[in-house]
């Protein structure tokens, strides 16, 4: 049953998606309009954002590590509570 809803879904949404990509032709710009283009962000801008996702992603990871770490210590020192009690 679970594989019929899945292609079911897939089907649906194959067939959603074929009149999203229905571009018109290309269209001319004047002078004053291709001087205006850009093609996207500045390279600082793309070297700021970039910059800032990497030291997010950093902080991120070096918080999940040090609270492994945390985690890692307590779960030991919690056994070895344990088997300080055994005979």
């Amino acid at each position: 049953m679970h594989g019929k809803v899945v292609g079911l879904v897939a089907a649906v949404a194959l067939l959603a998606s074929v009149g999203i990509a229905n571009a018109k032709g290309p269209v001319t710009l004047t002078d004053g309009q291709l001087d205006q283009v850009t093609a996207g962000a500045s390279a600082s801008s793309t070297l700021a954002s970039s910059t800032a996702l990497l030291n997010t992603l950093v902080a991120a990871n070096t918080n999940t590590v040090v609270a492994l770490n945390a985690l890692t210590t307590n779960t030991l020192n919690f056994f070895n509570a344990f088997s300080a009690f055994t005979p």
